[in-house]
């Protein structure tokens, strides 16, 4: 089931769109299997804002799509079908949509295909996936970092890549540093700013992780380390971050 919030959500580059209420449906992590649900229109709205992101592939996995769309004259409309796309434990991440609106793919595995996302106002790419790191997801932001394999830094962008070598960092997203662990013990977990209020405009704009890390918010994992939800690219071996759908009205 959606989780739902009625309160006011602020948003600093996109705004508050319409009442403020927002559902969202996450996707099944560590899955090859997408989570399905319905969404009933409320009885007086008749304009949505979408925004969705795809899995994570697996193993050095590239990052999750992302597309934003804004709907209008929805007369009519009682129901739409939400598909949150899965973190992938093998093969390709899951692809997310709303109806036939908006949709973003999942990214593949082992340094395939990024996902994109297709249908909405605005749409970005996932990072690549380089071997040892995941790349990290789209978002609001433009496209996710690629993966890196043994050089000093993963890709930065909307949410920085993995990296599969200690001593070397992972990359930075929009909001958060790579993660850094050194042969010698010394380690920083990849981090994600939080301005102390909820925003949906920084979904996805995290740090991505280094040698045994997870990605943070998006971020790709590094070498062994999940991909960060949503959409975040698995490092060697792991699996990636789940897709995720927003809707707002």
């Amino acid at each position: 089931m959606a989780t739902q919030i009625q309160s006011q959500v602020f948003n600093p580059v996109t705004g508050l769109f319409g009442t403020g209420a927002v559902a969202i449906f996450p996707g099944n992590q560590a899955s090859t299997t997408a989570r399905t649900y319905t969404f009933t229109i409320p009885a007086g709205i008749s304009a949505l804002r979408v925004r969705c992101w795809g899995g994570g592939g697996y193993n050095y996995g590239s990052g999750g799509g992302f597309s934003m769309l804004a709907i209008y004259n929805l007369i009519g409309v009682t129901t739409v079908t939400v598909t949150a796309g899965f973190g992938a434990s093998s093969g390709t991440g899951g692809t997310s949509s709303f109806g036939s609106y908006v949709s973003s793919t999942g990214g593949a595995n082992t340094g395939g295909a990024v996902g994109a996302g297709s249908g909405g106002d605005i749409n970005f790419n996932g990072g690549i996936g380089l071997a040892g790191g995941g790349g990290g997801a789209a978002g609001l932001f433009g496209n996710g970092g690629t993966g890196g394999s043994s050089g000093p830094m993963a890709g930065t962008g909307n949410a920085g890549g993995g990296n599969g070598t200690s001593n070397f960092s992972g990359g930075s997203g929009f909001t958060g540093a790579g993660g850094f662990t050194t042969s010698v013990g010394g380690a920083a977990a990849p981090s994600s700013f939080a301005s102390g209020v909820f925003s949906l405009d920084f979904i996805s704009t995290g740090g991505g992780g280094t040698y045994q890390q997870a990605g943070m918010n998006g971020g790709g994992g590094g070498y062994g380390g999940i991909g960060g939800f949503p959409g975040g690219g698995g490092g060697t071996s792991a699996y990636g971050g789940a897709g995720l759908v927003i809707v707002e009205y």
